[in-house]
């Protein structure tokens, strides 16, 4: 077998591996927080949501209408989505450098990073976004250095315009393609034809229903994300610190200076007239700095936030590495060729480690900050809760009370737990996509059961005024010989409304 045959059977393997593996273990646990809210809003379908846009809640929405309310069958579009994901980057290779090493390389190290390789276990915004961030840079690659037909400007539209259904941050594409366009001199044409504008508003059309829900709630997304979450936000050096920790927490150190490295070679390779570079480095290195600005001005960041400018810097930092490794003497290609194979084992490791961690608890984290014991509980405390909600139910008559929590992870994991057969309110001071669905006068006077945690272990007393509050439940789960959650459960009659503090 030739080589460009055994690296295209390698990448295929290893993108069926890494799918095999996370079909076996997507439906072995309950859903993380964030899958829960998203399934949640699959529940109320609509244009748009507070927090991001709709194309996630649509998926699991047709997901799970095939195959039921399943921590599998709302995880399985990820599993197919990354199949996809694997593939453009595969294909982007191929296109820009016929190397099919370079893609088995990319591919290989896109699944291993934990960014991307963990974070495939779940179903969240991100995922089908970046699938329309990878297509649209082949696209663009099409139609600028190809000399492509203009209505593939179109195409792009309509891929940028469902990328961003899928999350905002798909906007990033539209400053990169037009800084390529305009730092390339046989590109600017472009600029004079009208394809490129169509392309806009094409994406705009199709982005409208989240314009219109927008427009239609008097704009909460838009002032979520550009106003509230940024007011006051300092540029610290505790935010500057959390910006590199979480980088190389969910990248590692060594891929992180691999990837940081391969964006500043392939900038000097795209300012010595190469083309493939300046179009990884368009989609790459600004997403970067953006990101990492943000990260560091606000404390409301997070560490996955950079995670589409990797992708093309993943194959930058594998064809400037095998580049390099190919033109070095024989002391600095050893060294090169260990220090790859070295971030690939650091990222095996940790591939390994959290896995192992998930089933059975090694790592010394403390059980309030061990993201991994939000896939474990909720369906004990779920049948407490409906025994709650059963008992109040016969009390009363058979009034409906209604599931009671003050954060949203509590209300959309109760709302999972419970099979969506309970009505969950969630009344605090923030706001959160049940402001849109709860109405709290109307909930006055009636009984509700309450759900607290180690989280959020605020008894109904400090947030709620009730006629009467009973504790009738409390739920541990043990992880690792130690009780790592603890659902406390009440009783609550006579809804009165929320206590305002501070």
């Amino acid at each position: 077998m030739n080589a460009p045959r055994r690296y295209a059977l390698w990448s295929a393997m290893t993108v069926a591996g890494f799918a095999l593996f996370r079909a076996v273990v997507m439906g072995t646990s309950g859903l993380g927080d964030s899958e829960s809210y998203y399934w949640a809003w699959s529940k109320h379908p609509a244009l748009s949501y507070y927090d991001h846009p709709p194309l996630t809640a649509w998926i699991i929405h047709l997901s799970t209408a095939i195959g039921g309310d399943t921590s599998f069958w709302v995880r399985l579009p990820s599993l197919l989505l990354f199949i996809a994901m694997s593939w453009l980057l595969y294909r982007l290779c191929v296109e820009l450098f016929d190397d099919r090493r370079i893609a088995f390389l990319s591919i290989l190290t896109f699944n291993l990073i934990p960014m991307f390789g963990i974070g495939a276990l779940q179903m969240v915004p991100d995922i089908p976004a970046a699938v329309c961030y990878l297509m649209f840079i082949i696209l663009a690659w099409r139609v600028l250095e190809n000399d492509g037909s203009g209505w593939i400007w179109l195409l792009m539209g309509a891929v940028l315009g469902v990328g961003l259904l899928g999350k905002y941050f798909a906007i990033l594409l539209l400053p990169s393609v037009m800084l390529l366009t305009a730092a390339i001199p046989k590109y600017r044409r472009w600029y004079l034809r009208p394809e490129p504008y169509l392309m806009g508003l094409l994406a705009l059309i199709i982005f409208s229903p989240v314009i219109w829900w927008n427009y239609s709630q008097d704009w909460p997304s838009f002032k979520f994300h550009l106003v509230n979450r940024h007011a006051g936000a300092p540029f610290t050096a505790d935010n500057f610190g959390r910006l590199f920790g979480g980088q190389a927490l969910y990248v590692t150190p060594l891929y992180l200076i691999g990837l940081l490295w391969g964006a500043y070679a392939g900038v000097k390779a795209a300012m010595k007239g190469d083309n493939r570079h300046a179009l990884l480095v368009a989609f790459s290195i600004p997403t970067l700095a953006f990101f990492y600005f943000v990260t560091a001005w606000t404390n409301e960041s997070e560490p996955h936030w950079p995670a589409f400018g990797y992708l093309t810097a993943i194959i930058l930092m594998v064809e400037r590495g095998l580049a390099a490794i190919e033109a070095a003497g024989a002391g600095a290609k050893k060294w090169m060729i260990k220090y790859f194979a070295a971030a690939t084992a650091m990222a095996c490791v940790v591939f390994g480690l959290f896995y192992i961690h998930v089933y059975h608890p090694i790592l010394p984290i403390k059980p309030k900050y061990d993201l991994v014991n939000e896939l474990y509980g909720w369906d004990l405390a779920g049948v407490e809760i409906t025994k709650a909600y059963d008992n109040l139910t016969a009390e009363q008559g058979g009034a409906k009370p209604f599931a009671l929590a003050h954060h949203w992870v509590l209300c959309s994991q109760m709302m999972f737990a419970t099979k969506n057969k309970i009505e969950v309110a969630c009344l605090n001071e923030k706001t959160d996509q049940f402001d849109f669905w709860n109405d709290e006068t109307k909930m006055i006077g009636r009984s509700a059961v309450m759900v607290s945690d180690l989280r959020f272990e605020e008894p109904p007393d400090e947030l709620y005024i009730f006629d009467s509050v009973k504790q009738v439940a409390e739920v541990p789960f043990i992880r690792g010989g130690q009780v790592t959650r603890k659902f406390t459960i009440w009783e609550c009659k006579g809804f009165k409304g929320r206590k305002h503090r501070g």
